[in-house]
């Protein structure tokens, strides 16, 4: 099945604005009451627009979800492309990378927690689309534990292990938000407490031009 999903709207505009609100929309209803037991008429009778609009821009409940699963993906990619690698401070490097996944989890948590719930509703093909993402993001991780070992700044760690590790421990912010709030205000203090158990274990010495682990200058929510 191709990664694009069909419409027969010309307009490219006019799509995203109206595929905008079906995501918004079927995310809330699939998180209340499982994908499963939300029908296609459910989705449209809380959408903008009638059923038969509806079916201009997707055709079947699953390429909802796989909308959801494309919207993530394509902020995920462009946060994670927009991360700057310092080639003398790879811890610093880390921790943008990490702030940056923060935010995206942040800002998406009710994608994340759906495709945790209702992934394997997918074809195989598209399954593997919303892994390959994932991929990519440990792979910006990867490469900057690999650089800092490479400098002798980081332990001799598993690069790949430690980027999984970066990666769910991200997602808690998503799947775990009620217990968070015991300990934890804001996403910023999150990322704090996380890139600092990270980098703790991590760290052979502290990096000569960057900044404490721990201190990352961010505002509060």
């Amino acid at each position: 099945m191709s990664r694009k999903i069909p419409t027969t709207i010309k307009d490219q505009d006019l799509v995203a604005q109206r595929r905008g609100e079906i995501i918004d929309v079927a995310t809330r209803l699939f998180l209340k009451r499982g994908f499963h037991k939300t029908s296609i008429r459910d989705i449209a009778r809380a959408c903008p627009f009638n059923l038969a609009s509806l079916y201009m821009y997707v055709t079947s409940k699953e390429d909802i979800l796989f909308l959801v699963a494309q919207q993530l993906i394509e902020e995920k990619a462009r946060a994670m492309a927009a991360v700057e690698m310092l080639d003398d401070d790879p811890a610093e490097s880390f921790r943008t990378a990490l702030r940056s996944y923060c935010r995206i989890v942040h800002d998406y948590r009710p994608h994340i927690r759906l495709l945790y719930r209702e992934l394997d509703v997918l074809t195989p093909e598209r399954r593997e689309i919303v892994m390959a993402s994932l991929s990519s993001v440990t792979g910006v991780f990867e490469k900057i534990v690999r650089k800092g070992i490479d400098q002798g700044i980081f332990s001799d760690v598993e690069p790949k292990l430690v980027a999984l590790n970066a990666l769910f421990l991200c997602h808690l912010w998503s799947l775990h938000a009620r217990a968070l709030r015991a300990i934890t205000l804001n996403i910023n203090e999150f990322f704090d407490m996380q890139s600092k158990i990270m980098l703790q274990g991590m760290l052979t010495r502290e990096p000569v031009t960057g900044r404490r682990a721990g201190s990352t200058g961010t505002r509060r929510d």
